[in-house]
């Protein structure tokens, strides 16, 4: 269990640090808060997953398919981690 969290945030820090970042800048022009910082998270963090694995590093899907985690399985931890954060910034 330890290790699938380790090999996971492997993954996921080349995709947090620029989609914080960009989910930022993106909420700068509305005003700085929770709202649009969840809004533009929602869209740019599958963006970041899209541009920087299936663009860049493709092959890269072979390494985190030796520990069990297939495409679609990252894609969907993606997905559902963004729209997570979304509802949860709603009720708050």
């Amino acid at each position: 269990m330890l290790i699938n969290l380790k090999v996971l945030w492997i993954f996921y820090r080349k995709l947090l640090i620029p989609a914080v970042l960009f989910s930022l800048l993106t909420s700068i022009p509305a005003g700085i808060n929770f709202e649009t910082f969840s809004f533009g998270f929602l869209f740019i963090f599958p963006l970041m997953h899209y541009f920087i694995y299936e663009l860049r590093l493709k092959n890269e899907y072979h390494f985190y398919a030796n520990f069990g985690f297939s495409r679609i399985t990252l894609w969907l931890i993606t997905v559902a981690f963004s729209i997570i954060l979304k509802l949860i910034i709603a009720i708050l």
